[in-house]
């Protein structure tokens, strides 16, 4: 506990300020920046002259401490060694992200979330399986694909409708009932590259063809309306079956007339969802649906359930392509206004998303460019050969001045060789089944090898991170330090102890006091039931932590009455004090009182011995700081103090 309040205590993050010297200690220095980021955190009102000159007492004397550790090489025992791993492992993945990007993509969802566009939608994929199978993605384009999306965006400028355009070239399976429309959608609803064309059109226009790793996309923007938010509704679903014949959908048609009519007449939604649904776990949910906005379902459905005027509202039996709905309005979620809350609302959903590849794949060429990324090795179709001899004969076959150790590209202050590059090309091979693009897997490997290289050196590119890693450092070497120095010293030295306390007895006396029994129980319940029987519980109190099974714990000792909740300067021997119960645990604390001292006393040194150890540190704390002070002369500027007050 000591260590986690000195670490509190000492350290904050603070913007950079121009490094000025303020004050030395021997031979080292401290500049107003760092100075500063310490007396920020602990001083976030009171900036007067004297509050500095205060804290700079306090923070000369950490740094005293902090270089007397590191002259004792504590800084290199394993113990600070790993701690010092551990935290660093723990912080350095804040610092592995744009941020920047980070906070520019959460702004923009949140300002695309204020508006719902409708578009129109031609696909044409690379390989017409992709209709019938989701899964399969052609790796490379076709001819085909390529002249038709051409042959549809030529059309379009020639002024023929869009729609007339979709149905002839586009494959988009829906294609045939909507004409390409497909309705309202909202941020998140698309891949955010097709996102990103549709909501940067204006009403009326369409897209150049976009091509993905799917097919050719041609986008229309029609419309744009103020968000419509989420809505929480459950549903009552008369699935068709595939195929289903006129008759069938007359069965389920007038099946969803007869539950509407009883769901009027006031029945329970909920259980006619369980007995009548079609969907997979209705006879769970009760037909409760997750929450959904623009953009989830068919257009359809998405119309019939937003046009629903107030939460308790059911819409009329409506049809779509998967059968006839009856829903239920539960509860609807407005679209918040307030930019403030961007962060809150869209970063994790941000972080989620696919885009979030694009924050990474910048993030990635800056530290390329910032760790010095030199390419050493020019001879491209070489090493290609060299790789898939490698891959054949498992094994790597020296040429002239070529070994495993000949430097392919380095950074500032490391090399990635040969070897590296055939251990990562064999780590990836068995994800291809097609000969390896030897060129996109060498992207790949310098991006990987920058971003270790620079995650090894975090503190040598961000001054924010070598800050944190500093101030822990220094943090645990006061810890350790002071243990040795003041903490340790003061409880083991017992004849010390004694004789600090003969020497200044009159410090430790007892004011108005009581001998009382403390009470800890897990709930009020079984407070109550102590304090009703409170004379057979006092008379155990030593066992009953193991008797109760930890529901009842109890200690014993003399308290000043201040100390004590709710005692009343009249209080009696046998009197029960007010119960006191923490909300967050539960537990509730009182204490029934043994005896009562109106006079003040003395303390016996066993009584005072906790009192007596942090008066004593105090006294061994101030001897050595003035060791210290000799042994690193401390020299303060006086003029660039003056100005950090207000």
């Amino acid at each position: 506990m000591k260590k986690i309040l000195l670490l509190m205590a000492l350290f904050s993050p603070g913007t950079y300020l121009s490094a000025q010297t303020l004050f030395t200690y021997g031979k080292h220095k401290v500049d107003k920046e760092e100075f500063l980021r310490a007396f920020n955190k602990n001083n976030t009102s009171n900036k007067s002259e004297q509050a500095v000159r205060d804290y700079l007492d306090l923070f000369i004397a950490f740094k005293l401490k902090v270089q007397a550790a590191k002259d004792r090489k504590m800084d290199t025992l394993p113990g600070q060694k790993n701690d010092l791993l551990h935290f660093r492992r723990q912080i350095e993945a804040d610092y592995m992200t744009d941020n920047d990007r980070m906070h520019t993509l959460v702004a923009e969802a949140f300002k695309r979330s204020q508006e719902d566009i409708r578009i129109s939608h031609i696909f044409i994929p690379f390989d017409t399986g992709y209709i019938q199978n989701a899964s399969l993605h052609a790796a490379t384009d076709t001819l085909a694909a390529f002249e038709n999306i051409n042959k549809a965006y030529t059309e379009l400028r020639n002024g023929s409708s869009f729609s007339a355009v979709a149905e002839k070239y586009s494959l988009d399976p829906s294609v045939k009932n909507n004409k390409g429309d497909i309705g309202f959608i909202t941020v998140f609803s698309l891949p955010y590259e097709l996102e990103s064309i549709a909501y940067t059109l204006q009403n009326g226009a369409f897209s150049t063809p976009y091509k993905s790793s799917a097919g050719y996309h041609i986008i229309k923007r029609t419309a744009a309306k103020p968000a419509s938010g989420n809505m929480r509704a459950a549903q009552i679903l008369l699935a068709y079956t595939p195929g289903a014949s006129a008759g069938e959908k007359q069965t389920q048609k007038k099946l969803a007339d007869s539950l509407y009519r009883v769901l009027q007449k006031g029945s329970d939604f909920f259980t006619l969802a369980k007995q009548f649904s079609s969907e997979r776990n209705a006879y769970t949910t009760g037909g409760l649906m997750p929450d959904f906005g623009t953009g989830r379902y068919d257009p359809v459905f998405e119309n019939a359930v937003f046009a629903l005027q107030k939460d308790g509202d059911v819409s009329i039996p409506f049809e779509t392509a998967f059968g006839i709905h009856i829903v239920k309005r539960i509860k609807h979620f407005p679209v918040s206004t307030d930019s403030m809350q961007a962060e809150a609302l869209f970063k994790e959903a941000v972080t989620q998303d696919a885009r979030t590849a694009i924050a990474r794949g910048q993030f990635a060429g800056r530290i390329v460019n910032e760790t010095g990324y030199k390419k050493q090795f020019h001879q491209d179709e070489l090493l290609w050969r060299l790789t898939d001899s490698f891959l054949v004969q498992n094994s790597f076959t020296p040429q002239e001045n070529i070994t495993g150790q000949t430097v392919l590209f380095s950074f500032n202050k490391q090399s990635s060789t040969i070897k590296d590059w055939l251990n990562f090309i064999q780590s990836v091979k068995s994800g291809y089944t097609n000969p390896l693009p030897y060129a996109a897997l060498m992207n790949q490997f310098v991006a990987a090898s920058a971003k270790s290289y620079y995650q090894a050196h975090l503190e040598d590119y961000n001054i924010n991170f070598r800050n944190q890693l500093t101030e822990f450092s220094e943090g645990n070497l006061l810890f350790e330090i002071m243990e040795e120095q003041v903490w340790d010293k003061a409880a083991k030295d017992k004849k010390e102890l004694a004789a600090y306390y003969n020497q200044h007895k009159a410090n430790y006396t007892w004011g108005p006091s009581a001998n009382a029994i403390f009470f800890t129980t897990t709930d009020p319940a079984t407070a109550e039931a102590v304090s009703s029987d409170i004379n057979n519980y006092a008379g155990k109190w030593r066992t009953l932590g193991e008797s109760s099974q930890g529901k009842i714990i109890a200690d014993s000792a003399r308290f000043e009455l201040e100390q004590i909740p709710g005692a009343k300067k009249n209080i009696q021997p046998g009197e029960i004090t007010e119960r006191v119960t923490d909300t967050a645990s539960g537990s509730t604390n009182f204490m029934y009182v043994l005896n009562v001292y109106h006079q003040p006393a003395q303390r016996s040194f066993d009584e005072a011995r906790g009192l007596v150890i942090n008066d004593y540190q105090a006294v061994l704390e101030a001897k050595w700081i003035k060791l210290l002070k000799k042994k690193y002369p401390v020299k303060i500027n006086e003029k660039l103090l003056h100005t950090l007050a207000e």
